[in-house]
């Protein structure tokens, strides 16, 4: 509520409301980390003498994935900042290239490398240090990598130019 208008009352209340989301994902993480336990235990001690079959491992990694994700999703309704949007497409993309069927095919894959790639690149070249919002400035740039404009440099001249 930093950036909120403190005499809005609808915006307050909508902020209320998403922290008691969020307070309510946490809880069905909290809920669903004993679940994912709970098939651990069954898988690997009660059951010992049977292996742990593949479609087993992938339901428990499936469980700790959406967990995982939820939790980012909590992070994103916390903070409010740009790059936990991006971090929660990262794992959502890789939970899913991780649980392809077997019989999947290569282009699930190599969209997901793709679109990793893209959100890594998003990451890197519009995401200010602290994620906290998109760095307009590191799109202006020449043609060459190296040549990247300092954001206090384009001021400086822009003020030299206007005087």
């Amino acid at each position: 509520m930093k950036n909120m208008d403190k005499s809005n009352i609808s915006l307050r209340v909508a902020h209320i409301f998403e922290s008691i989301l969020a307070m309510v994902v946490l809880i069905a993480v909290f809920l669903g980390t004993i679940d994912v336990l709970r098939m651990i235990w069954t898988a690997y001690i009660v059951e010992y003498q049977n292996p742990v079959a593949y479609s087993q491992l992938n339901d428990i990694l499936a469980q700790i994935l959406l967990l995982v994700i939820a939790i980012e999703f909590v992070v994103m309704l916390s903070s409010h900042k740009a790059g936990t949007i991006v971090e929660v497409l990262l794992y959502a993309i890789a939970r899913k290239m991780l649980l392809l069927p077997k019989s999947g095919g290569m282009l699930e894959i190599l969209l997901g490398v793709i679109s990793i790639g893209g959100l890594f690149r998003i990451r890197k070249h519009l995401l200010t240090e602290d994620n906290s919002n998109i760095n307009i400035t590191s799109i202006n740039y020449d043609s060459n990598d190296d040549d990247i404009k300092d954001p206090v440099e384009y001021d400086k001249t822009l003020d030299k130019v206007n005087v």
